[in-house]
């Protein structure tokens, strides 16, 4: 395996030095993994009992961020909290039925492995025509309703219900909607979004981030309305069909019906003929990704001045043709960051490694190109190394991160196509498992990017959006990367334990370029 010889070689080196790791003590720490249960939505009839809102439920409910985690998960209890009321509840089913041919959707084999996991992601979009708020709540909540219910006969998957790891039933059952009001203006809110609790209470509280979507919706949409009319236009999406191109092009399509606009966004659905599912498939995703204590969610924003100077170091890599990406020099800015704060909390000897997994789009690197608008997870994990008890330097790291991401190219994705790529991807996946199994305590930064996704050209009518968040899905540790609205800037969302973030969040040089928790509101003004 390509993408990964320097990850085996390095593990090997571990194992042979280390192999205690596998026998007793650290080993055991990361098995027994369980996903806490949320509490139960005030509602006789819920998601979690396998049931769905079929008509709009008006309800004299206040929710807050607090009510979606379980008290012995709640790192901070003196979190702030988003003072909103639920107005209703009700399913969006697609205008048209799905013919019958087209009832059972085939997974790929990556959505097949993927963590089965909601990833919660809000739109901030303001009422720039000042329309009235009653305006708002009638007129505006009706064609997104409306709209969506007409785009759903194309993405006719979304509206059905995942059956197992391999198909989702395509029964029309619809999504998850609800409106809510929120008590404070959009300035307001945005004003000070110094704690990633306050843009978690608009998130859909059914389906949440910690719930298998086996039986349950593929989509819930939460419409928050702001008390001057603007809109966080929050989604929680399964990340068994969902990555983040399938978002952009779905939230695209929607935008466009909303607006009236004659552009028609046509999903493709081609993954799983290329990338055919396995029954058989021996290997699984680790899951000691996954979080299993509540962790400390901080933003970081580069912009447009410090990118400048943090592109100006050199890339140690055979590949140092051309500056660092921003991808490659803020990834490898927090991964050093990161790995340096894991040292400072648990002991590192010198063959003890710290990993970066970064998420990569196969769409443009596959030979032919897959269609632009394909439907689905067409990701693979680049793997990359360090070993924080030695020298960290920035311009390694920034070589190490470009020539993970360089495996991934078009003979490797070759590999991994049709019933001869089930043996890349059992390597693949065996090859993360023993990866895992060699970070002592979960050494290991998961990392995602939706840079030039054109996020911010998204227009339902009124108004592009001023922010785009998404919030931890149920990671360990993490780093979101993201555009600034503004300035060619990045926003990196970064999730640790709170003990690794204490020293994180502090480190000097990460401060030398990035700034903590900005109000979005800057890159408006």
């Amino acid at each position: 395996m390509k993408w990964l010889s320097s990850v085996h070689k390095a593990t090997q080196r571990f194992l042979n030095s280390q192999r205690y790791h596998l026998r007793g003590g650290y080993r055991s720490r990361f098995f027994h993994a369980s996903n806490p249960k949320p509490d139960q939505i005030r509602s006789s009839s819920s998601l979690y009992s396998g049931h769905y809102y079929s008509t709009s439920t008006i309800l004299n409910v206040t929710e807050s961020s607090s009510d979606r985690w379980p008290e012995s998960n709640k790192i901070d209890n003196n979190v702030k909290k988003v003072d909103l009321e639920i107005i209703s509840r009700e399913t969006v089913k697609p205008s048209s039925p799905t013919p019958q041919h087209l009832r059972t959707f085939n997974f790929s084999i990556i959505d097949q492995f993927m963590l089965d996991m909601y990833t919660p992601l809000i739109l901030f979009l303001p009422n720039t025509d000042k329309a009235s708020v009653s305006d708002v709540v009638i007129k505006r909540s009706k064609l997104l309703k409306d709209s969506l219910s007409k785009i759903l006969t194309r993405f006719y998957p979304f509206a059905g219900k995942v059956k197992n790891t391999l198909h989702i039933e395509c029964n029309d059952e619809g999504i998850y909607y609800a409106e809510a009001r929120v008590n404070q203006t959009l300035e307001e809110f945005l004003g000070h979004p110094d704690d990633d609790e306050s843009v978690r209470g608009l998130v859909p509280e059914s389906p949440c981030t910690v719930e298998s979507s086996k039986r349950n919706y593929v989509i819930g949409v939460q419409v928050n309305i702001f008390k001057c009319g603007g809109i966080a236009l929050s989604t929680s999406l399964s990340h068994k069909i969902f990555d983040g191109h399938t978002y952009y092009m779905f939230m695209k399509a929607w935008a466009a019906a909303a607006r009236g606009s004659p552009e028609t966004v046509s999903p493709s659905f081609v993954a799983s003929e290329i990338f055919p599912h396995n029954p058989c498939l021996e290997n699984s995703m680790p899951s000691k990704l996954l979080a299993t204590k509540r962790g400390s969610t901080k933003r970081f924003v580069f912009d447009s001045t410090a990118l400048a100077l943090l592109k100006a170091q050199p890339v140690a890599s055979v590949n140092s043709t051309h500056p660092p990406t921003r991808t490659e020099a803020t990834s490898a800015l927090i991964w050093k960051a990161v790995a340096h704060a894991a040292s400072k909390v648990r002991p590192f000897g010198p063959q003890s490694p710290h990993a970066l997994l970064s998420a990569v789009n196969l769409r443009q690197r596959a030979s032919p190109h897959l269609p632009k608008e394909s439907i689905g997870n067409l990701l693979d994990a680049a793997g990359a190394m360090c070993f924080p008890a030695s020298h960290l330097d920035l311009p390694t790291m920034m070589g190490e991160v470009r020539e993970s991401i360089a495996r991934i190219n078009s003979d490797h994705i070759e590999s991994m196509k049709g019933v001869k790529g089930h043996e890349t991807f059992n390597e693949i996946l065996r090859r993360l498992n023993q990866l895992m199994n060699v970070t002592v305590d979960g050494n290991c930064l998961f990392a995602s990017s939706l840079l030039n996704s054109r996020i911010y050209e998204l227009d339902f009518g009124w108004g592009k959006p001023i922010w785009f968040y998404i919030t931890n899905n149920g990671m360990a540790r993490y780093m979101f990367l993201n555009d600034t609205l503004k300035g060619g800037g990045v926003e990196a969302i970064v999730t640790l334990s709170p003990e690794e973030m204490e020293i994180f969040e502090h480190d000097p040089e990460l401060l030398s370029y990035a700034t903590v928790n900005p109000s979005p509101l800057q890159f408006v003004r």
